[in-house]
């Protein structure tokens, strides 16, 4: 029996399945990875720990608090995005969501953890992130949404189960 899905403040919470799901998925490996390899005192300190966490908090409680605050709001071609910087993510990490409602229906996607952020550079996660929104890779609308979830139903990563 899977778990149900990720849901807070009123949101239910997804993972992008080609994208985030997977960087999640390895992330989260490489976590348990480390519990098992570490003493207690070195785990809590490693980098690697610290950035799922920070993920995770932002994604539960700060973006799902309000996916529309100024402070997540992208411009240009990218203003039905949002992005997380800073509040407890490392400083060239950024978190690139995108809030979907429809029929009652409420839905954060998180799209892409994008790193590194490096302004001009061709590689810079701004760059990138645009690429992807420009070749049509993310959903537009609640409909493609769906098909591309529905294409990941099998794994209960890119419903944020954990």
């Amino acid at each position: 029996m899977s778990a149900p899905p990720l849901m807070r403040h009123g949101w239910t919470i997804a993972f992008q399945p080609q994208l985030f799901a997977r960087q999640y998925a390895e992330l989260k490996a490489e976590v348990r990875r480390l519990k098992q390899e570490l003493d207690p005192q070195c785990f809590v300190q490693n980098p690697q720990v610290k950035l799922l966490a920070a993920v995770m908090e932002g994604i539960k409680e700060r973006i799902a608090a309000d996916p529309y605050a100024s402070r997540f709001a992208l411009t240009g071609p990218l203003r039905r995005y949002g992005r997380l910087k800073g509040l407890g993510l490392p400083d060239r990490y950024r978190l690139f969501f995108r809030p979907f409602e429809a029929d009652g229906r409420r839905l954060l996607l998180i799209l892409w953890l994008g790193f590194p952020r490096k302004d001009g550079d061709r590689n810079d996660c701004y760059a990138v992130f645009s690429r992807l929104v420009q070749r049509g890779e993310l959903p537009e609308d609640w409909e493609s949404l769906q098909r591309e979830l529905d294409a990941g139903r099998g794994d209960d990563v890119w419903q944020g189960r954990t």
